[in-house]
């Protein structure tokens, strides 16, 4: 694809830190949503977290514990597996199956490559060879090299789908918009797992520009991560990186660049990025709409006189030339090593992807 690619920078979606009044708060604690409450006491929780925030965590969220536990167990035994093994399902243009320690993310145009290896997973397949982005087969690990991993994976998948469209149902809520409001927009979601590792022995050193993962927003509507316990996340809270504390039970939730774009920057898509010091393990879920679901913003989060950015008209073009937007910023700034790599949140430093 072609064309004029200014509306896919971070003006289109409003990405910034998150509210500076909390930057005086050295203590900050995202706040917590508990689902066992009623509808409508959580989606109060939600509107607050999305709107200072863009983060919360999820609390008696009912995926059992066993299950995340089995999860963790099976992607640690996949990275365990030779290189020679995991390269025969190295990711293809379908965004399928194995990233290589230092293969980066184009999600990280402004520092050198993330520190972590990656094995990612769709919940739905086309057929091979589909030259969509983002379409495809999974690229599954052989029974005889892995017996029991497609399994767990397919099974979390299913369970952080079911707590997704619940949170939709908040997020509907606190627009006080129908309950059932995004149901159609999600009935075939563009939704995928990734088991993350951020190797033992390859810490992070911000000054230099080396992270577990760059500074970066979700292109999505909706992460939801499960972590190991062991911190290293942290979100961009005024000027400063504030730490996001491991809750065990819990997992954390944060919005991405479509919920920001039709809420046209009421709830916020905040900047992140993984610091760690230690090995690390996490599975974030990502979910995108339909991939034909409207772009457009929500007509309830327009006022007189706002100028709305333009925007591509579906979930898949947006998805599409956010990746090739992103992935040139990363050619460009290979190419200049003029270009600056600081890590400052709220400043210029990242042009393109800085808090606002």
């Amino acid at each position: 694809m072609s064309g004029d690619l200014s509306w896919a920078s971070a003006p289109l979606t409003r990405i910034r830190a998150a509210d500076e009044l909390a930057d005086r708060n050295a203590d900050l604690q995202i706040p917590i949503v508990d689902l066992s409450r009623g509808d409508a006491d959580a989606a109060l929780t939600v509107r607050s977290a999305c709107e200072k925030f863009g983060f919360f965590h999820v609390a008696k969220h009912g995926v059992d514990q066993d299950l995340i536990d089995r999860q963790f167990a099976a992607s640690k035994a996949f990275f365990a597996l030779p290189l020679g093994i995991k390269l025969k399902l190295k990711v293809d243009q379908s965004n399928r199956g194995y990233y290589p320690f230092g293969m980066g993310s184009a999600k990280n145009p402004f520092a050198q490559e993330d520190r972590k290896e990656a094995f990612n997973a769709y919940g739905f397949e086309t057929v091979p060879g589909d030259a969509t982005p983002f379409h495809g087969v999974n690229k599954w690990p052989s029974d005889q090299d892995l017996p029991g991993f497609r399994e767990v994976m397919e099974e979390y998948h299913r369970e952080m789908h079911l707590v997704a469209k619940r949170l939709l149902k908040l997020l509907a809520i606190a627009l006080d918009l129908p309950a059932s409001h995004f149901e159609e927009r999600f009935s075939r979601p563009v939704a995928n797992i990734r088991a993350v590792h951020y190797l033992q022995g390859q810490p992070s050193n911000p000054e230099a520009g080396i992270f577990g993962v760059g500074p970066h927003t979700d292109w999505g509507a909706l992460t939801i991560l499960a972590t190991d316990n062991e911190p290293g996340l942290q979100i961009c809270v005024g000027k400063t990186w504030v730490d996001v504390e491991p809750r065990p039970g819990m997992f954390v939730v944060n919005l991405g660049d479509m919920v920001d774009r039709w809420t046209n920057g009421r709830f916020k898509s905040t900047l992140h990025r993984v610091v760690n010091s230690n090995e690390r393990f996490s599975t974030p879920f990502f979910l995108a709409a339909n991939w034909d679901a409207e772009m457009s913003v929500l007509p309830s989060c327009i006022e007189e006189g706002d100028s709305i950015p333009a925007a591509p008209p579906t979930c898949g073009a947006w998805l599409t030339m956010r990746r090739r937007a992103e992935y040139e910023q990363r050619v460009r700034h290979l190419e200049d090593a003029s270009l600056p790599t600081t890590t400052q949140c709220g400043t210029k430093a990242l042009p393109q992807i800085a808090a606002q």
